[in-house]
């Protein structure tokens, strides 16, 4: 799932109202770092996506815990309870949310795909039409809620000094990086999207180069419009969004299933 979707369900999850206190502010950035960090040059998904902390680190930074807190919503959201399985599935053998709800989406993407000119086989069409999903909920929780992403920008704005020191940090600790490395990608979301900060513009206009981008199309003002529509087409048929943060929610208060250190590889898309 993506961040404003991740940020809910942990509001949710630690009976946070829109504004956290401020010692756990950070918390918020920790549980994004998966998809926020690969948005910068230099991160992928595949480095991001794995929880092997090493000896000492997850002692030393206690908060790592909401990394893999991420990484368990995300293998929810694609395989269901049952969790990802040692051997790969085809998209249409994934049992979680967005890949159920991403069923109901497939004709979308590939009627889009044709007017788009955009060569699209089947199996291919369910892998984007989960992404599909996942950008369509952001956007739902976006206008239905719109301090859910207020919480996260006040994250990366407002926290104390000492906790963004702790949380580059601990990031780089797990990662194997250097603090430098974990500063550096701070406006990366900036640099990825454009205007951040006007809600609006991001979870439609700024998500559709998520799409554009996995179908190789340029970033021009006709194919905006166009994935803009697709995302509004995939929302109207996505009627359950919140029952899905209310499902995770339920899943995560079980933390002894879930939050110890043991290592965790996530579905990186």
């Amino acid at each position: 799932m993506l961040t404003n979707c991740h940020t809910l369900i942990l509001r949710n999850l630690l009976d946070h109202g829109p504004d956290p206190p401020p010692g756990e502010q950070d918390l918020y950035l920790y549980n994004v770092a998966p998809d926020h960090l690969p948005l910068a040059d230099g991160f992928c998904s595949r480095e991001t996506h794995r929880f092997d902390p090493p000896p000492g680190a997850l002692e030393r930074y206690p908060k790592l815990i909401w990394v893999k807190c991420h990484l368990v919503v995300d293998n929810f959201c694609h395989y269901g309870p049952g969790g990802k399985p040692a051997g790969g599935l085809s998209p249409a053998e994934k049992e979680g949310y967005t890949y159920r709800r991403g069923a109901g989406i497939v004709p979308l993407m590939l009627e889009y795909a044709a007017e788009m000119e955009a060569p699209l086989n089947e199996a291919d069409a369910h892998y984007l039409a989960h992404i599909m999903v996942e950008i369509a909920v952001d956007y739902i929780i976006s206008a239905e809620d719109r301090s859910v992403p207020g919480t996260l920008r006040r994250a990366r704005t407002a926290i104390a000094p000492g906790l963004m020191a702790e949380f580059e940090e601990g990031i780089a600790a797990l990662y194997g990086r250097t603090r430098e490395e974990i500063t550096a990608t701070h406006d990366a979301a900036e640099r990825f999207y454009g205007d951040v900060d006007d809600i609006d513009f991001l979870y439609l206009d700024g998500r559709t180069r998520i799409i554009l981008r996995k179908l190789r199309l340029p970033f021009i003002d006709e194919n905006v419009a166009r994935t803009r529509r697709l995302i509004l087409d995939s929302a109207a048929r996505i009627p359950d969004a919140m029952d899905f943060v209310r499902d995770s929610v339920e899943m995560l208060a079980d933390r002894g299933a879930w939050a110890g250190g043991g290592a965790m590889v996530g579905e990186m898309e």
